[in-house]
């Protein structure tokens, strides 16, 4: 725990702004994860379309299906007005409290705070972390390319498309909006970067609700059928990964990592 300032004042300085999320271990860890977890979403792709299948009702789906065989209301969690009200209040939620960091940063530097400053930094690799990671890979590159249906779309949840295994692109849904990953998860990923934070300077009961509403956010989307399971947590750690790779590099802390992957690299290919 912090034993001086405050999140949005901590005034501390040196390099130690982020904890542990800072370091090379946690960008290693975190990317080794993410990597894990999309080849096992590939293997057991059956388990990843069958957890939708939880929160599917074929009966609502033949009773609401569209004539032209595009879709159905199959999925009833996602007309709950109490759920679906959630959803609209977090789903601006993350770029807003980006705004708010963004006009806290503006102010600080006007006071004269300097990059020096943990403050500063915490706030310039968080707005980074949003801008970067939910903002141009998740929606930017992934979602825009890669295009894998969401469960409403496909063939068994009453849409008109076949089921895509997560990481495959492909050419069925050319809507530029597509399954693989999800926005809302990486901007829920963003919400637990926060999260972290707060935990780094003491303030666990916040982390803990900033936490619970991240999770919450990213599980609505899959409940809803907008995505699978697979593209909820792997666009979640998306963002985490981002936010650890800025926090590294603000904190000078990249460099033994690169010193590590390159003798891994050069092994390799002497293996090879």
């Amino acid at each position: 725990m912090a034993t001086e300032g405050s999140f949005t004042r901590p005034d501390i300085s040196g390099n130690n702004a982020f904890g542990v999320w800072a370091s090379p271990k946690a960008i290693l860890g975190l990317s080794v994860l993410w990597i894990v977890l999309l080849i096992l979403f590939r293997l057991f792709d059956q388990s990843d379309f069958g957890f939708s299948a939880l929160f599917f009702d074929p009966a609502r789906c033949a009773a609401t299906a569209r004539a032209d065989g595009h879709g159905c209301s199959g999925f009833p969690l996602a007309s709950w007005p109490v759920l679906s009200g959630i959803r609209e209040f977090l789903h601006p939620f993350p770029v807003q409290l980006g705004i708010v960091l963004l006009v806290m940063l503006v102010v600080e530097l006007v006071m004269g705070k300097r990059w020096e400053n943990a403050g500063v930094r915490v706030k310039a690799v968080l707005i980074g972390a949003l801008i970067i990671g939910p903002g141009l890979i998740v929606n930017g590159i992934l979602k825009a390319f890669w295009g894998r249906p969401r469960p409403w779309m496909t063939e068994d949840y009453g849409g008109w498309l076949p089921f895509v295994e997560a990481g495959t692109i492909s050419g069925y849904c050319d809507t530029g909006n597509c399954s693989f990953v999800s926005g809302e998860a990486g901007a829920a990923g963003w919400l637990m970067c926060l999260a972290l934070m707060l935990a780094v300077y003491g303030y666990r009961g916040m982390a803990w609700l900033f936490g619970v509403v991240a999770v919450a956010m990213a599980g609505l989307r899959v409940a809803f059928g907008a995505h699978y399971l697979s593209d909820a947590v792997l666009g979640f750690l998306s963002t985490i990964i981002v936010f650890a790779v800025l926090a590294a590099g603000a904190e000078g802390r990249l460099a033994p990592l690169f010193g590590r992957i390159g003798p891994a690299i050069g092994a390799l290919r002497r293996r090879g």
